[in-house]
């Protein structure tokens, strides 16, 4: 099982996924937010099989199908921690930070 917590951004919106193996080749996704858009995607993101989620193309997935329907932004970094969190529970790469920085004054 793998968790991630993230800090969305601008719009101050934090996410907990939870991602567990269910089988082999299955994995569930839960979330804690308060953001009402990620709360409709997980609403229909339950369960997702890992080979063909992780070999579509990115525009084919299920995780960025509903991310189109649901979320308010496409800048969101929700949908990559949703697949980081789905990679590391698959045992495909190993869990390593990850983060968005601005450069002071660069901006």
């Amino acid at each position: 099982m793998a968790s991630v917590w993230i800090k969305a951004g601008i719009c101050g919106n934090e996410v907990v996924i939870k991602a567990k193996k269910t089988s082999p080749t299955k994995i569930e996704l839960t979330f804690e937010t308060n953001c009402e858009h990620i709360k409709a995607l997980a609403g229909e993101l339950k369960e997702l099989n890992v080979g063909e989620e992780m070999s579509r193309p990115m525009n084919e997935t299920e995780v960025y199908k509903l991310a189109t329907k649901h979320l308010c932004r496409n800048s969101c970094i929700i949908p990559a921690a949703i697949f980081k969190a789905i990679e590391v529970t698959a045992g495909l790469f190993l869990p390593k930070p990850a983060s968005i920085d601005f450069i002071e004054g660069q901006i």
